[in-house]
């Protein structure tokens, strides 16, 4: 082969291979960049859904307690307006039978005694509900049974519960903002609905808890008024997983469902 030849075979060959070593160093340094890129994505998205995930157990948290110092505010007002309507009036009914107890001594004695034991019961009732606890102590079923005994109590309203399917229990956060939701109802029934009867159902199945709060009150226009409690108790549903739903027209009272999923 003549020199030349050689030279210029020698040289092309240099240059391929200088070639290929720039090329693969391109894309070496490519696929490294890519890497950094997908790296860096990655990271600030995991960075993203772990804020997104802190700022909502932060709101979880701020809404609890805020649920916890509604409940605590609604029940104190609860008690208050049950001490001064039904046990003050009971009190003062046996005064007034020792005032005049030596017109029938027998009869006023039993009736004093009975009056008595009503307001010890009510008391009792309005003790249990002042513990700061009672909804994870007594669970939902027994606190709402609690709380509707109290409207019984007031002779306004004629209350009932129904339970079917078989109870699970729920995470203690979950009962707390279901009992305030049934409160908030149950407020709102008495300032606005006129209702006389109101009933509570609970419907256990497997997928599925069914809170129902019915009334029999002069119902309202669903589309022409909502207001803040309503978006409140549509809010506190949607916290903790589960679907609000509101039925109710002029005339035919008001239902509200909850629909929380079984974990």
């Amino acid at each position: 082969m003549p020199v030349n030849s050689y030279c210029m075979f020698k040289d092309v060959g240099e240059e391929s291979l200088t070639t290929l070593i720039i090329l693969g160093s391109v894309i070496v340094l490519v696929l490294v960049s890519f890497v950094i890129l997908l790296s860096y994505l990655f990271t600030s998205k995991k960075n993203k859904l772990l804020r997104e995930k802190q700022l909502m157990k932060s709101q979880f948290e701020q809404e609890l307690l805020q649920t916890q110092l509604e409940i605590q505010e609604q029940t104190l007002k609860t008690i208050s307006e049950e001490i001064h309507d039904n046990v003050g009036q009971v009190l003062s009914l046996a005064k007034l039978n020792l005032n005049t107890f030596e017109s029938s001594p027998e009869k006023k004695l039993q009736d004093t005694k009975q009056l008595i034991s009503k307001a010890i019961n009510d008391l009792r009732d309005l003790s249990r509900s002042m513990h700061g606890d009672r909804i994870a102590e007594l669970g939902l079923q027994q606190s709402l049974a609690d709380e509707l005994q109290i409207l019984e109590n007031s002779g306004e309203f004629s209350t009932g519960m129904t339970i079917t399917g078989e109870p699970y229990k729920l995470a203690p956060q979950k009962e707390m903002v279901l009992f305030r939701i049934v409160q908030e109802a149950l407020n709102n029934t008495i300032k606005y609905s006129k209702a006389k009867n109101i009933t509570v159902a609970l419907n256990y199945d497997k997928e599925n808890l069914l809170l129902h709060i019915t009334d029999d009150g002069i119902g309202f226009d669903t589309h022409a008024k909502t207001g803040i409690g309503l978006k409140s108790m549509q809010n506190r549903a949607a916290l903790i997983g589960g679907r609000f739903n509101l039925q109710s027209a002029p005339g035919n009272g008001t239902s509200i469902t909850i629909e929380l999923p079984n974990p």
